[in-house]
């Protein structure tokens, strides 16, 4: 078969793509991992009884403010990385400012504290399960993300399962920050950042099998 022909065929039955077509199938995922999440945290944890009272704290909702904030840039980022040759740098760069906002807020915080009740704050009283507790409601995202990105065209596939790691780890923290009694930004500053890299470092690991063409 001749060049030309090859190309005639190939593009006979094309058909229009759907516009944001990216977005929209990031956007599904999304909403189908929430569900997911929340129905996973509903099964594993229940619901807080003190829920009613908790919302109306001031930081209930800064505590929310930091995964929807790496949600917002994520996605971006997350599309982004499912095109061929998108520049990342803004996008990269979006998405690492809430992470370092949070580190810096972490810091400051320990800085004005006496240093005899640094590690407090620091542990918290649920350190030793936070950060399992997080990766593990992030699993529904991220399959349902790597799904969606896979419909894509990735070529980049570690850092597009990279990119769907830190998203789906963000939608994690979400759903889990609607059950977590901790209050203390240092204690978010570590426990939770350190869900976020992991999930962000799973995605990576397992994206060069799950994104193969």
């Amino acid at each position: 078969m001749k060049t030309r022909e090859l190309v005639t065929r190939l593009a006979s039955d094309v058909s229009p793509i759907e516009r944001n077509a990216g977005p929209r199938r990031l956007t599904r995922a999304l909403l189908h991992g929430l569900a997911g999440s929340a129905a996973l945290l509903v099964a594993l944890y229940g619901v807080r009884s003190d829920m009613p009272e908790l919302i109306l704290t001031t930081m209930f909702w800064v505590r929310l403010a930091f995964p929807l904030a790496i949600i917002a840039a994520a996605v971006a980022l997350a599309e982004r990385l499912g095109r061929p040759g998108a520049h990342l740098r803004l996008a990269g760069l979006a998405a690492a400012l809430p992470v370092a906002s949070m580190l810096l807020a972490a810091g400051s915080v320990l800085l004005a504290t006496p240093p005899g009740y640094r590690l407090e704050l620091m542990l918290g009283t649920t350190w030793r399960t936070a950060t399992a507790n997080v990766v593990l409601l992030s699993l529904p995202s991220l399959a349902a993300i790597l799904r969606a990105m896979k419909q894509l065209a990735p070529t980049r596939l570690a850092l597009a399962g990279a990119g769907a790691g830190l998203l789906a780890g963000a939608q994690g923290l979400l759903v889990y920050s609607l059950y977590c009694s901790e209050m203390a930004v240092p204690f978010w500053g570590v426990w939770y950042v350190l869900a976020i890299v992991i999930t962000t470092a799973v995605g990576a690991a397992v994206a060069p099998r799950c994104l193969r063409w």
